[in-house]
C-alpha cells in the first residue's frame, strides 16, 4: 500500500495505516477469540476460522482488484514525488 503515496508522505501513510490497523486488531482479536474459546463450542470455533479465512480472502479480492502494479518499478515510477516540477 506505500508505493501508492508520493515519496515526501509514504513513511507517514505507511505508519498511520500500521497503528490503525494494530489498534483494531489489538482490541477486537482479544475480544473475539476469547469469546470464541469461552463459549467452549467447536463449531463456533470453526465459525470464527471461517470468519477469519473469509476476512483474508476478502482482502485477497481487493488487492487484486484495486492494487497497484508495482513489481520491477522504481518507487518514483509508480508514484511520482511531489517535490518533481511538472
Amino acid at each position: 500500500m506505500g508505493e501508492s503515496f508520493p515519496i515526501e508522505i509514504r513513511a507517514v501513510a505507511i505508519a498511520l495505516f500500521y497503528a490503525v490497523g494494530t489498534a483494531v486488531g489489538g482490541v477486537a482479536a482479544p475480544a473475539v477469540f476469547g469469546r470464541l474459546i469461552e463459549s467452549g463450542s467447536k463449531p463456533e470455533l470453526f465459525v470464527g476460522y471461517l470468519v477469519g479465512a473469509g476476512a483474508m480472502l476478502a482482502a485477497a479480492a481487493i488487492e487484486g482488484v484495486l492494487g497497484i502494479d508495482a513489481e520491477r518499478k522504481s518507487l518514483e515510477e509508480v508514484a511520482a514525488p511531489l517535490s518533481l516540477a511538472d
